[in-house]
């Protein structure tokens, strides 16, 4: 059988499904692998199933908190990279001080 890519709103929906009419049954009717969604439904339960992010049929309020989310989101990963080059830059000087102090 070849590999097939699905998104996340699909593998939602077909948890979803397996959970209301079981898993065995939802993946006869979805023409999937029994494996696969039994994979699915457990990654749910975990809490490990990727989400969808699409912004179709949202609304106004949808969207707009989509995007505050974004940008704290897009801060948040600034401040990382800031630390992270500061971080680096004080490797760097380390490293210079330690060979300079070999070539002696």
């Amino acid at each position: 059988m070849a590999n097939r890519s699905y998104t996340a709103e699909y593998r939602q929906n077909a948890v979803k499904l397996a959970n209301e009419i079981g898993t065995s049954a939802a993946s006869r009717e979805l023409k999937i692998s029994s494996d696969t969604l039994y994979t699915w439904v457990a990654r749910a339960r975990m809490g490990d199933l990727p989400q969808s992010t699409s912004v179709i049929g949202m609304g106004p309020k949808g969207m707009a908190q989509r995007v505050k989310e974004l940008e704290q989101e897009n801060k948040m990963l600034q401040g990382e990279i800031a630390q992270i080059k500061r971080e680096n830059q004080i490797l760097e000087d380390a490293a210079a001080f330690f060979a300079a102090r070999r070539k002696k």
